[in-house]
């Protein structure tokens, strides 16, 4: 083997054990779970996390509210929720019918919550 090959062989080591590291390191943020401390460069990257999330554990999300600034109107902070989270709101002026939709809120209590850091620019 001759010298001037050595560093080309290092670099492709070196490169190929990089390019291992990244595709590990974003495997295991995209299967990991929602936890504190972590950072969200915007809303809908957080909610496309969370809905990732949800979805390999077996249910689905709804925004369930959001609040902006009454300055700015930057959103602040926003509340995830499962999409069968609360109960459905009877109009009691209505009668029952037999076309009645089936319950689908059962009282869930998966969510998640963002807030805005303002320091960083970061939920």
């Amino acid at each position: 083997m001759d010298s001037s090959s050595i560093p080309d062989c290092v670099d492709k080591w070196v490169n190929n054990i990089h390019e291992q590291n990244v595709h590990h390191e974003k495997e295991s943020i995209a299967n990991s779970g929602p936890h504190l401390g972590m950072h969200f460069e915007s809303e809908a990257v957080a909610y496309e996390f969370y809905n990732d999330y949800s979805k390999r554990i077996g249910f689905g999300i709804r925004r369930e509210y959001g609040n902006k600034s009454r300055i700015d109107g930057v959103l602040t902070s926003r509340r995830f929720t499962c999409f069968k989270e609360g109960a459905r709101v009877v109009d009691k002026r209505r009668q029952p019918t037999a076309e009645s939709r089936a319950e689908t809120r059962t009282g869930c209590t998966a969510r998640m919550v963002i807030s805005l850091d303002r320091k960083i620019g970061k939920y």
